[in-house]
């Protein structure tokens, strides 16, 4: 019996530190539940297809996605910010019947791999993962997917989207695909631009991140870099 508690109190630290770690995992896991049901019942009491963009001149834009069986493929390429793609895109693959939310982001060039999650304006991701935008297009459908990450600090994801080029692949994962788009346009904007999460006639993703510099007064950056790329097709 002596010899168990020497043993015990040799462990006691270990073992402390063990439960605590434990408990922060699950008080981190409790919280994320809590943040998803939150939006859920957000959806649900204000869905996303009422929702409407208010722009600085007060336009107010519908998110409304196109209809996937409708023909997309045959409209003029515009991003959603009103920046023309260029017309050598790709026509536009007609969607699948069944829509997946995406799970996963993966851009090869930047070593981007992070899990997506439903996010909004007021609720962006509290961890590393990429916010997918309320109201906006589903993987490989048409109208226009929208993408976020912090640029930095602890949950960057997005922090080298800078270094992006026109042409590299962005890939999106399913439950059962993986949709490939092609980066077609690259430019800044700024914060109240909120046509760039517009519909779009185009099966297209607009990523979106943080720019410039930080203005302490607003808490943000003063301005904002936006990736927009083409649906290719799935495997």
């Amino acid at each position: 019996m002596h010899g168990a508690r020497v043993s015990y109190y040799r462990y006691r630290p270990f073992l402390t530190v063990i439960a605590a770690v434990a408990l922060i995992l699950l008080g981190i896991g409790a919280a994320y539940l809590v943040w998803m049901n939150m939006l859920r019942d957000q959806e649900r009491l204000s869905p996303s297809t009422e929702r409407v963009l208010v722009t600085t001149d007060g336009q107010r834009v519908p998110l409304t996605q196109p209809s996937p069986t409708g023909a997309a493929a045959e409209a003029t390429p515009i991003a959603a910010s009103g920046v023309q793609v260029t017309p050598e895109a790709p026509v536009t693959p007609m969607p699948d019947p069944v829509l997946l939310p995406p799970e996963r982001l993966i851009i090869p060039r930047i070593n981007v791999n992070w899990p997506v999650t439903l996010a909004d304006i007021d609720h962006l991701p509290k961890f590393q993962g990429i916010g997918w935008m309320f109201g906006t297009a589903f993987p490989g459908a048409p109208g226009n997917m929208v993408l976020t990450g912090h640029a930095g600090g602890p949950y960057a994801t997005f922090d080298r989207l800078h270094e992006v080029q026109r042409g590299d692949e962005i890939l999106v994962q399913t439950m059962s695909a993986l949709h490939r788009y092609r980066v077609q346009t690259i430019y800044e904007t700024t914060p109240d631009d909120v046509l760039v999460m517009a519909p779009s006639d185009r099966t297209i993703a607009t990523l979106i991140t943080c720019s410039g510099d930080w203005i302490p007064e607003r808490q943000t950056n003063e301005r904002r870099l936006i990736v927009v790329a083409v649906y290719e097709g799935k495997e």
